[in-house]
C-alpha cells in the first residue's frame, strides 16, 4: 500500500526566490544534467570505462577525463580547437551552479536604489561565505546553454 499524498508542505521557513529565479535555477540544473549527459554519451562508444568513471565524477574531474579521452578523436580543426575552451567553461559554469544549489537565498534591501525598501536576492554559498546576486542567474543559465550547444557539437564530431 502506498502512502497518502501529501501535498502543500511548506518549508521551515519562507522562500525568498520569485518564481522566475527558481525557473531559472531549475533549468540551469536541467542543462547543466544534460552536458553531463552528453559528455558520457561522447565518451561511451570507444571507451565505456572512461563512460563510467565520468557518470560518478563532479565537473572538474569530469571535464578534464573526457578532454582527455575524445582527445585525437575529433579529426575536424574547427571542432577540435573547442575542447580546451569547452572544458575550462564546464569548469567555470558548474562552480557558479555551485554558488547557487548550495546556497542560503536572502532578501537584500538596499536605501536610495531607485526607491526606499527595493528588495534584492542574494545567494551565499554555504561553504566559503562568499554572496551572489540573483540577478546572475539569467546569465549563468545562458551560459549553460551556450556551452550545451559547443558540447554537443563537439560529441557529434568524436570518432
Amino acid at each position: 500500500m502506498r502512502p497518502p499524498v501529501v501535498s502543500n508542505i511548506n518549508p521551515a521557513r519562507s522562500l525568498v526566490l520569485t518564481h522566475e529565479e527558481h525557473a531559472l535555477l531549475g533549468e540551469l540544473v536541467e542543462i547543466m544534467g544534460l552536458i553531463e549527459n552528453i559528455l558520457i554519451e561522447s565518451v561511451e562508444p570507444f571507451d565505456p570505462a572512461a563512460s563510467i568513471r565520468l557518470s560518478g565524477m563532479p565537473a572538474g574531474p569530469q571535464a578534464r577525463l573526457w578532454m582527455e579521452s575524445i582527445n585525437g578523436r575529433v579529426t575536424d580543426p574547427t571542432v577540435s580547437a573547442l575542447i580546451p575552451a569547452a572544458r575550462l567553461e564546464l569548469e567555470q559554469v558548474a562552480e557558479d551552479r555551485n554558488a547557487f544549489i548550495h546556497a542560503l537565498y536572502e532578501n537584500d534591501y538596499v536605501d536610495g536604489y531607485v526607491e526606499p525598501g527595493y528588495q534584492t536576492t542574494s545567494a551565499t554559498r554555504s561553504k566559503t561565505g562568499t554572496s551572489r546576486p540573483t540577478a546572475d542567474l539569467q546569465r549563468i543559465r545562458d551560459r549553460a546553454a551556450t556551452l550545451s550547444v559547443m558540447v554537443d557539437a563537439i560529441g557529434k564530431a568524436v570518432i
